[in-house]
């Protein structure tokens, strides 16, 4: 026996989590090895880790036997308490029987698994905690196993046509994994996401997401995915005509899923030959591969996918005008259709029938909720007519005591009210700190033009002096004009820094509420370099094209100036830090551009600020006006500038502020104001 645990021992070390947080999947050897040992092993620890390993080998090799592997796996981490490895194990369980078709029982596994990885307490007492994080710590596996959960939610949602949610979903286990640097688990969602795209045949963010998953696989040495990943590629420039790159990409697919023994993707990639091969009129490869992807189905037991080839027959078949082969595939097709288009309706009354059960279990949650809530007003209604008869007997013997109460009172109001305008004047603040950069950059220039005249100048007298000396008046006039021009040109720039330090004195200082005429044109364009400059003063390296759309007939409006620069200042701000962030990952080929414009409909002014980068996701873009809300790390952002803005203009000026993103590629922010 002792002999036996050696040899065991030796092979998990190989077979460990990675420092990126997911087994690196055990061999074929080591799998036949474990397999053989197994029926010797009575500890129930290392049965449990053994159950995980060959699990995770045949993911994608066999899923039900993998199944299997996984369900002992359960059994034991209940029996031994270890929470973490349970909710590894259902998160597993749920992508296998998901695969296998059953989605009530998937959503069951994967909700009862987050139930279990958001909470903390299963970060206690881990048995072997480095099979889930190199460095041991516990907590970097739950977050792990509770990305991998929101991905199998995003499965679900996609397969319910929930598109939106299967998105966020996706979104959410990228948020998690980059958390932890897990470069594995980050290809596993970016191929999510560009699976979805694609569905949605939106070729442009498919070909992103799907470029970043590939990224992800190369940098973490995990490549079991590669081969899905280009052929999802090869798939784009199909549908965008280019066969010769699609064709090479198709190949690149099946030989990866060939090196990672991917035997589930691998005839998906074949389907994609034949289609491309019917497509430019060479049937009889498209049916050659066609042919090859239903012999892999049928090893795989993927009924969808035999459907799949089966039609790729029917329609190759179909253009040789071999009449007798392609209505048989149409016949195999149309009766595997129906079989399976029952078994859908079944599983999707099963999928509303929990449905309608957990919204029954919501219910009986939430009218136990109302029943406690209801009862502790009483008791809290009852305890405040006792105190508040305490309080009015004190109040009336002392009439000082109401007085000092009173005052208390008062004060904490004040103090409350104080509070308030501070964390104003603290954002007001913050938005003049990030302008002294710029005002720094924009005060220079004319400074400059005033010392360099005023030179000029002192050097034109002197020779105004020798020329008089010399009687030559002709040239003591032209001297003269230049001295002139010059004086102009001093006293032009001159107004021109007086402006600019009115400017930062107007933003400062706390705002009159006096609207008056003004040009927002010009409001637009001061706050635009002064933002970018702010920037730029701070990074070197950020370059970002600046786009100005103004029209040239705007009106004056009636607005108070400074409000309305802080809120043009803040949207700019915002727009600049998402290009910055941007920059930092998506790579050389990308441009920071920001576009901010100016026009008039319907008797409104509108003001709008654009940005491409990454976008605001759909589960926070409600929150972002809210007050102390911030995406931003601790210490870059108050949270106060978006609620502020949206006072300024909805409560300050009748007006709205709207917001349109998209996920990956802008965000805009329009601000209309009346007219009058």
């Amino acid at each position: 026996m002792k002999h036996l645990l050696k040899i065991i021992l030796l092979l998990l070390p190989g077979l460990s989590f990675s420092q990126d947080m997911i087994f690196n999947y055990p061999s074929k050897k080591q799998a036949d090895s474990l397999q053989l040992v197994l029926p010797h092993v009575n500890n129930d620890s290392l049965r449990m880790v053994i159950y995980e390993q060959l699990g995770i080998y045949f993911i994608e090799r066999n899923n039900t036997v993998s199944a299997g592997y996984h369900t002992n796996e359960i059994t034991l981490a209940r029996k031994l308490k270890q929470k973490l490895w349970e909710a590894k194990a259902l998160s597993e369980l749920s992508y296998e029987t998901y695969q296998m078709g059953d989605y009530p029982g998937s959503l069951k596994l994967a909700t009862a698994g987050i139930k279990i990885a958001e909470n903390e307490d299963c970060e206690k007492d881990v048995w072997r905690v480095t099979e889930f994080a190199k460095d041991g710590d516990p907590h970097k596996a739950r977050l792990y196993i509770l990305a991998v959960l929101y991905e199998k939610l995003g499965y679900l949602y996609l397969k319910t046509g929930n598109n939106a949610g299967a998105a966020a979903s996706y979104f959410e286990a990228i948020k998690i994994a980059a958390s932890v640097d897990d470069k594995i688990e980050l290809s596993f969602y970016n191929k999510d996401l560009g699976d979805l795209y694609l569905q949605e045949n939106k070729l442009d963010s498919a070909f992103y997401f799907t470029n970043r998953g590939i990224d992800d696989c190369n940098g973490s040495g995990f490549k079991l995915y590669l081969g899905p990943l280009f052929d999802n590629i090869g798939q784009i420039y199909f549908r965008k005509g280019d066969y010769t790159k699609a064709k090479a990409y198709y190949f690149e697919s099946i030989k990866a899923n060939n090196e990672q023994s991917n035997q589930r993707f691998l005839p998906y990639a074949y389907i994609s030959l034949a289609d491309l091969y019917r497509t430019i009129g060479r049937s009889d490869s498209g049916i050659y591969y066609a042919r090859l992807a239903l012999n892999d189905f049928k090893i795989n037991d993927d009924q969808p996918g035999i459907n799949e080839a089966y039609m790729a027959l029917f329609m190759a078949y179909k253009l040789l005008g071999r009449a007798d082969s392609a209505f048989l595939y149409l016949q195999r097709s149309k009766t595997l259709s129906d079989s399976l288009n029952a078994i859908q309706k079944t599983k999707l009354s099963q999928y509303l029938s929990i449905g309608f059960k957990e919204q029954l279990r919501v219910q009986e949650l939430e009218k136990e909720r109302i029943e406690v809530q209801t009862r502790n007003r009483t008791y809290f209604m009852l305890a405040s007519i006792g105190i508040f008869v305490i309080i009015a007997s004190i109040l009336y013997r002392s009439n000082k005591q109401k007085q000092k109460a009173n005052k208390v009172l008062g004060s904490t109001l004040t103090n409350l009210k104080t509070t308030q305008t501070q964390l104003i004047q603290s954002e007001k603040m913050a938005s003049l700190g990030e302008l002294t950069a710029g005002i720094a950059h924009e005060i220079q220039n004319p400074l400059n033009f005033v010392n360099n005249f005023s030179d000029v100048n002192t050097e034109l007298l002197e020779e105004m002096q020798q020329e008089i000396d010399r009687g030559d008046l002709e040239e003591v006039r032209s001297i003269a004009i230049d001295i002139q021009e010059n004086e102009k040109k001093i006293n032009m720039h001159g107004k021109r820094a007086d402006g600019i330090v009115k400017g930062m004195l107007q933003h400062s200082r706390v705002s009159s509420g006096q609207k008056e005429p003004t040009n927002i044109n010009a409001l637009a364009e001061e706050y635009l370099r002064l933002a970018y400059h702010g920037l730029r003063a701070k990074d070197k390296s950020f370059n970002a094209e600046l786009i100005t759309r103004f029209e040239e007939k705007l009106p004056m409006i009636n607005v108070i100036p400074q409000d309305i620069g802080r809120v043009i200042l803040n949207t700019l701000n915002n727009a600049f830090y998402a290009t910055q962030q941007k920059a930092k990952t998506a790579g050389a080929n990308y441009k920071p551009e920001i576009e901010i414009g100016t026009g008039q409909q319907n008797g409104f002014v509108l003001i709008s600020v654009k940005d491409n980068g990454d976008g605001i996701p759909d589960a926070i873009k409600d929150k972002i006006m809210q007050p102390f809300f911030t995406t931003k790390p601790t210490g870059e952002g108050t949270g106060l500038g978006l609620s502020l803005s949206y006072d300024i203009v909805v409560k300050g000026h009748r007006g709205k502020i709207d917001v349109d993103t998209k996920i990956g590629e802008y965000t805009e922010f329009t601000v209309t104001l009346p007219l009058s």
